[in-house]
């Protein structure tokens, strides 16, 4: 009797179950495509706040310096996940958490940029950075003051004030043919490619959908003229990323203020990282990832500072994707 070929490729029921289980080993090209998914869904939104704070500021920061910030945003948010992701001592929680540039911070921010300069907007940072961190050590103090509620009512705030500024981006951005049928089309496409992904795609890929909607939308950007590739090559594929852009400008009245929103993102943190753990991983969260999440985002803000970006926190359309696929695999290679 003939024996079946012996092979060590996994079942499409493997990599499931690896995908959803927190430290399972999994090839890195089995994980790369949802990491991507998940890098595209905040890459917008890890740029526009730090922009928006920047074009405020008095003097004006050149459009040189927001290309250098843009680049910096992205490395900062990338190492402030790892950071969250792959606790070092007390700062982490060990959560497939990802951290991006924070929208709460933009209209106290903003006050400070117009008034004190882009500088006083980096030492404010760095300050209320620290301020978060020691907060999130001492969490196992205070974290009973927040409850579920608290946590969810902060969140739900923060991503309906976001409402504004998904409706302008469906409908093609600050352009000047904002709201036009062809915006309209590209956005429409993308939102209904998601949902058809989902309900047709089989096994593992169904967990792509905001990928494949992504990649959809970008296509017909690109074939309907509203991507400009030759500007993307002439300003160059790499380049490494600059610390301390600006010279960081300490005002006590500018960091006093925007450390009560540092308490805002703190909420907001533990909301994410709740419903992380409830929602994908199925159970509580403990107090020493509360801690964790918490320090990281501080010290992931400081981590900013020193790239000249605004203050870091959790993302939590990206939490929302988690959720919804239950991919949680934090897995460095294998």
């Amino acid at each position: 009797m003939k024996s079946e070929p012996h092979t060590d490729m996994p079942s499409d029921e493997e990599v499931r179950n690896a995908l959803q289980c927190l430290d399972a080993p999994l090839s890195p090209w089995k994980a790369l495509p949802f990491a991507f998914q998940h890098v595209l869904a905040m890459l917008v939104s890890n740029i526009v706040p730090m922009t928006l704070i920047a074009l405020l500021a008095v003097p004006a920061v050149s459009e040189a310096d927001i290309l250098i910030l843009i680049q910096n945003a992205m490395a900062a948010a990338g190492l402030a996940t790892l950071l969250q992701t792959f606790p070092i001592g007390r700062i982490g929680s060990g959560l497939p958490i990802f951290m991006g540039v924070s929208f709460t911070f933009v209209v106290p921010l903003a006050a400070v940029s117009s008034k004190y300069g882009y500088g006083a907007v980096i030492g404010t940072v760095l300050a209320g950075g620290i301020f978060e961190g020691i907060l999130g050590f001492s969490a196992k103090y205070w974290k009973r003051l927040i409850t579920p509620i608290v946590s969810a009512v902060v969140v739900t705030g923060i991503g309906l004030s976001l409402l504004p500024t998904a409706a302008r981006s469906f409908g093609g951005g600050n352009t000047p043919d904002y709201g036009s049928l062809i915006n309209l089309l590209i956005g429409s496409a993308t939102l209904l490619s998601c949902i058809l992904w989902r309900i047709y795609a089989k096994g593992v890929h169904k967990q792509l959908s905001v990928l494949v909607g992504l990649a959809v939308g970008y296509l017909l950007a690109v074939i309907t003229g509203n991507v400009y590739l030759h500007d993307l090559l002439d300003s160059g594929l790499i380049a490494v990323p600059r610390l301390l852009p600006f010279q960081p400008l300490f005002r006590l009245d500018a960091i006093l203020s925007v450390c009560v929103i540092y308490l805002v993102s703190a909420t907001e943190t533990i909301g994410d990282a709740s419903a992380l753990t409830s929602g994908a991983l199925e159970r509580q969260i403990s107090g020493r990832e509360v801690s964790g999440a918490i320090a990281a985002d501080g010290f992931g803000s400081v981590l900013a500072g020193l790239f000249g970006i605004t203050p870091i926190t959790s993302y939590s359309e990206n939490v929302g994707i988690t959720i919804m696929t239950r991919v949680v695999n934090r897995e460095k290679s294998h």
